[in-house]
């Protein structure tokens, strides 16, 4: 049996704010084993972004409680956040050497990403020299030259244009399977979902709650662009975007 690499247990999260209190979170709980990839989709401002807030540990839980096993998480964010004035390498190499986590062996792991992934050619190029998708592995391999066992993906495809977007989340599901991480990916997109994940939470309107989950099985290749042409891709997507617009989402 796997490992359990995160588990939740009855978490709740409550803002407070002058206006008063806002329950974003109700007594949520659920796990994610070892290697497995896990969607959460949801309605806009029901609390999805939050909970990979408090499992990077960015914020408390007002009451429960988030178990991690490994390495601290990675952060992907939905935009990649790199810095203009820096070459690709340099981008790569920043947030070891703000942590004081820069070696030479963080250091070859970082130029081993590069060159394993396609991009050693334009270690010396710029941010603005690459595509969006480029980018977008660029802000992944700078997440995974921290050795992260858990990789926190907050809809880091939202800013691509659809085409971008499809050959982007087809290479990083491939980078994050081949690199045996486990990931928790927070999407609008249930095609995206449904491609890319092992399983599926899916989230009620705020306060978060889960509403349903599904084990996502298909008869295709491994890789999300071949998973939606699987013949049970569209049963999966309705059953979702029923259980969405019951009567809690504006679409």
């Amino acid at each position: 049996m796997a490992n359990i690499i995160v588990e939740a247990k009855d978490i709740c999260l409550t803002y407070h704010d002058l206006s008063g209190e806002t329950e974003a979170i109700s007594h949520l709980s659920f796990a994610v084993q070892e290697g497995e990839f896990v969607a959460i989709v949801g309605p806009s401002g029901c609390g999805k972004t939050s909970v990979l807030s408090l499992i990077a540990g960015l914020m408390p839980p007002s009451s429960g409680e988030i178990r991690l096993s490994g390495n601290a998480p990675g952060y992907m964010l939905q935009r990649d956040h790199l810095l203009d004035w820096r070459t690709i390498e340099g981008n790569v190499l920043l947030g070891l050497q703000v942590k004081g986590l820069l070696s030479e062996q963080t250091h070859a792991l970082a130029l081993s990403l590069l060159d394993t992934y396609g991009l050693s050619a334009f270690a010396n190029n710029y941010p603005r020299q690459l595509s969006g998708g480029m980018r977008q592995k660029v802000a992944l391999i700078r997440t995974l030259a921290f050795s992260p066992d858990l990789l926190l993906l907050d809809e880091p495809f939202s800013s691509l244009d659809y085409q971008t977007r499809l050959r982007a989340s087809d290479e990083i599901h491939d980078i994050i399977k081949n690199e045996k991480k486990t990931a928790i990916l927070v999407t609008h997109d249930i095609a995206e979902a449904i491609s890319m994940s092992d399983r599926i939470l899916v989230f009620s309107a705020r306060p978060a709650t889960i509403k349903s989950e599904h084990i996502v099985t298909l008869t295709a290749e491994p890789h999300p662009i071949a998973r939606r042409n699987a013949p049970e891709f569209k049963e999966y997507f309705d059953k979702i975007w029923k259980e969405l617009d019951n009567g809690e989402t504006k679409r």
